[in-house]
């Protein structure tokens, strides 16, 4: 998996008006960036949402970890 392809992954998880697909969200799980959620199927962990924040910075975005 790619950064880019990362990058997509766990935004298709964080946006609910994405479809996340199942292939990469246990892709994302293996990296311990997402864990197993429900129905849903997966949802980001802390580390994914940090991830996606600037470098340095806590992630200020609308996930369940609100900062």
């Amino acid at each position: 998996m790619t950064p880019a392809e990362r990058l997509e992954a766990m935004l298709d998880l964080a946006d609910p008006e994405r479809t996340a697909s199942a292939e990469s969200a246990r892709q994302l799980m293996v990296l311990g960036l997402a864990e197993p959620a429900g129905k849903s199927g997966a949802r980001l962990t802390s580390a994914g949402w940090s991830e996606l924040g600037e470098p340095g910075r806590a992630f200020r975005g609308h996930g369940p970890l609100r900062v």
